[in-house]
């Protein structure tokens, strides 16, 4: 397929946002964000290609293409989101250290731990920049990613291999999570499209924040 055309270059939008704000730092996250996107439908495209043809780059083995595909979709997806966290937190929150924030530092129900200080940071955002923050944690598609993507990293995944049927060969793994098997080419899509479903809907905002 094609590379994603967006309906407006992000850079226009990002721009008057930077200038307005002053805030260099801020509009480099916003579109380093966007390009986090472009390279999940170049990833899209790649895998709808293995998923079609069964053919391995190098020879190598169907799993490994598998365990680095969706690693590479899941954790693209939640760092264009954060990105764009750092860059409300640049804009809005006075960050300026090392460490951006990022969206778990918006989370409308943080841990009892974190409470006063997540609350803190809501409070200095616009509505409009909180409630898109709130429609990403209510987006059924952002807890699977985000699930899937911390196992991947911080634990040790259990797959499972669909059964292959008629001439089909190296039959795909299934992410095995708590309570659900994702199934590896639905996850690169779910992957694609919430990172460029949010990350657009905060671009096309940003001349009102």
């Amino acid at each position: 397929m094609p590379p994603h055309t967006w309906p407006t270059d992000p850079v226009t939008l990002v721009q008057p946002f930077e200038a307005r704000h002053a805030q260099p730092e801020a509009g480099a996250l916003l579109v380093w964000a966007a390009w986090s996107v472009d390279c999940l439908h170049y990833l899209d495209d790649v895998d709808r290609e293995y998923d079609g043809s069964r053919t391995v780059t190098g020879g190598h083995r169907p799993d490994v293409v598998d365990i680095a595909h969706v690693r590479c979709a899941t954790g693209t997806a939640i760092t264009a989101l954060d990105l764009c966290a750092a860059g409300l937190g640049r804009t809005f929150c006075g960050q300026g250290s090392a460490r951006e924030l990022a969206l778990p530092d918006f989370d409308p129900s943080p841990p009892a731990n974190r409470l006063r200080r997540v609350s803190a940071l809501r409070a200095s955002l616009p509505a409009a920049a909180s409630q898109w923050a709130d429609n990403v944690f209510a987006d059924a598609r952002y807890r699977e990613i985000k699930a899937a993507r911390n196992w991947l990293t911080h634990s040790r995944v259990r797959r499972h291999f669909t059964m292959a049927t008629g001439a089909a060969i190296n039959p795909r793994l299934r992410i095995d999570l708590a309570t659900t098997q994702l199934n590896i080419r639905q996850v690169v899509e779910d992957a694609r499209d919430l990172a460029t479903q949010r990350v657009s809907e905060l671009l096309m905002m940003l001349h009102q924040l």
